[in-house]
């Protein structure tokens, strides 16, 4: 992959911005899905195990009362931290950005052959940038924060990546 130069530089930006974002939604996307098992797992064995252990150890039915309580309150809760919707989301983002990026890989294949006027990739870093910026906002329509310590893994995963283009 060629090094950017002179008006190709935009250009080339804006695909480095967006295969963090590539890396970063699918660390992050992985990151809620670990949640969305965690949780689902404690609500399974909440509700089910607990009243079967309840029945078996009744010595104990105040700690399965609190276990099945807590399960209750995770379910009541689901909608204020929507785990389950997030991860949805960040997975259908994930799957628009990297398909967003190989079009845009692709494009600055062309881009560094000199087909192009100032002005031709003038117009395209423009709409790549749009069109990053319209997936992010149909996924996340309030935003999503950025968790440092994925983002910087992130970083370092583009970088890597575009290292070993060269």
């Amino acid at each position: 992959m060629k090094i950017p130069t002179g008006n190709n530089k935009l250009y080339w930006n804006q695909m480095v911005e967006l295969k963090v974002a590539v890396e970063y939604i699918r660390r992050y996307r992985d990151a809620m899905g670990f949640r969305v098992t965690c949780l689902g797992t404690l609500r399974a064995i909440a509700s089910s195990g607990s009243i079967a252990a309840w029945v078996i150890w009744k010595e104990y039915a105040f700690v399965w009362a609190v276990i099945i309580a807590l399960s209750q309150l995770a379910d009541a809760l689901k909608d204020v931290f929507p785990f389950s919707k997030t991860h949805k989301a960040a997975s259908d983002h994930a799957g628009a950005l990297a398909s967003l990026f190989l079009d845009a890989r692709m494009e600055w294949e062309t881009i560094c052959t000199g087909r192009y006027t100032t002005e031709q990739i003038q117009n395209r870093w423009q709409k790549l940038a749009k069109l990053h910026l319209e997936a992010e906002r149909r996924a996340f329509p309030h935003g999503l924060a950025t968790q440092e310590p994925l983002f910087a893994a992130a970083q370092r995963d583009a970088q890597d990546y575009f290292e070993k283009q060269r």
